[in-house]
Parts: C-alpha cells; sequence; structure tokens
C-alpha cells in the first residue's frame, strides 16, 4: 500500500512540475532530512525517550523525516497533498492507520469571504512555533512542548487575517492529534489561535484546544493553552513559549501540566549559526507523558548553511530528570540522558 502511494503521487507530482510553467497555479516542493544521533545512556533498544518523536533512533544513521508537497492555488481555492515517511511518521503516527502514516498533509480550502478561508483535511496544527520541518526551527531537534503537544489536526480550519497584524484561527477537529476519531468517541474537538505581529520580527501567539478522546459516556475533557513569543533583532533572535493544560479526572479530581522553553540564538558569521535552549516539563499525573514526571533539559547546537537550501547542524542535548526515569543496559535507569546528534537536511 504505502508503494503504491507513493508511486501515484509522483506521478502526480511530475505532473504538476510540468504543468507550473504553464498555468502557475502548481508548486512542488520537498525536504530530506538525514542523522547520526549518539544517546550516552546506550539503549539496548536504540530508541531514545518515549516523550521524543523526532530524531528517535540511538547509535544509527537514519531518516527524520523525507517529504514531498504538491499545492495549488487560485484566487478562491487552494488544495495541499504531502507524502512523508521516516522516524516522525513511524513514531509519531504509530496509532494511526498504516494509510495514514505516510500522510503529512492532505486538504481543499476556499475562500467564502475577503480574507476567510475554510480548510478541510489533515494540516499541520495552529499550536507552537516549531514544526516537523528541521530547517525551518531553530533547533535541531524539537523542544519538548513541541514533542507533546499537536503537530497536526485533522478537521475543519477557519482563518482570518483581521488586518496585515493580527490572524484568527478557529479549528473543529477529530481530537488531540488524530487522523481518525478514537472508537466509541463521539466527541470534536476545538482550538483557537491567535497571532499577532505589533512591529517587524516580533511576534505573540496563543492557541489553544478543548476536546475529549476518551469512549461515551466516558469524559475527560481537556483544555489546554499555547503561548509563545519570538523576536529577532540584528544578529540575535529570543523566544519564550509555556505550555499549560488541565483534564478532567474520574471523580472531581483534575489533572494539570505545565512546560516552559527559552531559547536564544545568534548569527557568529556568516552562514553559521549558535543556538541555545533551556526546557522544563511537569507532568506528574501522566496525562501527556507515558509515565508522570518532572524533566528539565538543556541544549545548544551549530548551524552551518553550507548551502541555500542545505543545512548542517550538529546539537548536544541533555534531560535531567527528579527520579530514574532513562533507560540504561540490563534493565537499569537512570536519573539523567545526554545525546549528541548531527543532522543533513536539503530543503527544495
Amino acid at each position: 500500500m504505502k508503494r503504491a502511494l507513493l508511486f501515484i503521487f509522483l506521478i502526480f507530482a511530475s505532473t504538476v512540475f510540468a504543468q507550473e510553467t504553464k498555468r502557475g497555479d502548481f508548486t512542488f516542493s520537498g525536504f530530506l532530512e538525514a542523522y547520526y544521533s549518539y544517546d550516552f545512556n546506550e539503549p539496548e533498544n536504540h530508541l531514545r525517550p518515549d516523550f521524543l518523536y523526532n530524531f528517535k533512533r540511538h547509535n544509527e544513521f537514519s531518516i527524520n523525516l523525507a517529504l514531498i508537497q504538491a499545492s495549488y492555488q487560485e484566487e478562491n481555492l487552494r488544495a495541499n497533498l504531502g507524502l512523508m515517511f521516516g522516524n516522525y511518521a513511524q513514531f509519531n503516527l504509530a496509532e494511526e492507520p498504516q494509510w495514514a502514516q505516510m500522510i503529512y498533509e492532505a486538504s481543499v480550502g476556499f475562500q467564502v469571504v475577503d480574507r476567510l478561508w475554510v480548510d478541510v483535511g489533515i494540516m499541520p496544527s495552529h499550536i507552537g512555533f516549531e514544526s516537523a520541518i528541521g530547517a525551518d526551527c531553530w533547533h535541531l531537534s524539537r523542544s519538548l512542548l513541541a514533542e507533546n503537544s499537536p503537530y497536526f489536526l485533522t478537521g475543519a480550519r477557519f482563518s482570518y487575517s483581521v488586518n496585515p497584524k493580527l490572524d484568527l484561527t478557529l479549528w473543529l477537529t477529530n481530537g488531540w492529534q488524530n487522523v481518525q476519531r478514537p472508537s466509541g468517541n463521539q466527541s470534536l474537538g476545538l482550538g483557537l489561535g491567535v497571532n499577532y505581529r505589533p512591529i517587524e520580527n516580533l511576534e505573540f501567539n496563543y492557541s489553544n484546544y478543548f476536546g475529549n478522546d476518551e469512549r461515551q459516556p466516558l469524559r475527560q475533557d481537556r483544555f489546554f493553552n499555547n503561548f509563545y513569543a519570538q523576536y529577532a533583532f540584528g544578529k540575535w533572535g529570543v523566544t519564550a513559549g509555556l505550555d499549560y493544560g488541565i483534564e478532567a479526572a474520574f471523580g472531581s479530581r483534575v489533572n494539570q501540566w505545565l512546560g516552559a522553553t527559552a531559547s536564544l540564538r545568534r548569527e557568529i558569521v556568516e552562514k553559521v549559526t549558535l543556538a541555545g535552549r533551556f526546557e522544563y516539563y511537569s507532568d506528574q499525573a501522566g496525562v501527556i507523558l507515558n509515565e508522570g514526571m518532572r524533566v528539565s533539559g538543556l541544549s545548544a547546537n551549530l548551524d552551518y548553511q553550507i548551502h541555500p537550501r542545505g543545512l548542517v547542524r550538529l546539537e548536544a542535548r541533555q534531560f535531567i530528570g527528579e527520579e530514574a526515569v532513562f533507560q540504561l543496559p540490563e534493565a537499569k535507569f537512570s536519573k539523567g540522558n545526554t545525546a549528541i546528534t548531527m543532522s543533513f537536511s536539503v530543503k527544495f
């Protein structure tokens, strides 16, 4: 099935690319990121901690994301189709049907009135400042906030441009990062996004999600909030992000979790950039993380723009937990985890 879908898409993409010069309505793009990562805890199953979904393999050369996309755009109509494979697809969509694990994006949109678009399908979510496409992010790896909130949503997205500085987004979804709604669940998820850019290179964003992913008649309503601010000035850039969520538990109890991250980036010389990040995540009830835990993280990466479309990155990353939750050989566990990763990517 995967090979058949990929073959069909490649034929479609080549047709699209051939028509681009003729009509100008089609665009064709792609992204490929290969990497090598070494986890000093040396996990025997070759897998990095279970709250990570990118750059997952230890002591292996691997592909994090290979993506090919075709887009169609007219005045009041647009469509996107993207197919993928790699660690991101394998681990982030592990619970989805096999056919869905290849889909990065599949959507159709219409402009119903001036500046108001309605798109339906599988699309990147409105939450956070990072995406699966590494070349668009400041760091080689994704933050704990990004890894543990929806990268994508499936549903209907209403997006309205109030003015050149303010955009609003409303979502009706199949749930918390689901292609298909969980069996027995009849609830739609809701999401709101507000993006404000008061001056050049300064961005404020608030996004949320409300929904229930449990089988009927059970309800565990989840209300999640994300806020970030990002500012670039000269050769410097700074980002701060915050997650806070609550979810109803059995009885009158309410579980909560929170995360925070801060990044500083600087261009050292032409084509060379250095970035550092601090992050913290607390989910003691295990709402999002498989095991309830508190974990802090530090990372630093050095980027070299070897080509206008090519990027080489080197990152060192460390996690520190309050309890011994990181796997070691021989069924032992540690409070810390350190890894070094090098990636090579091309965006075209």
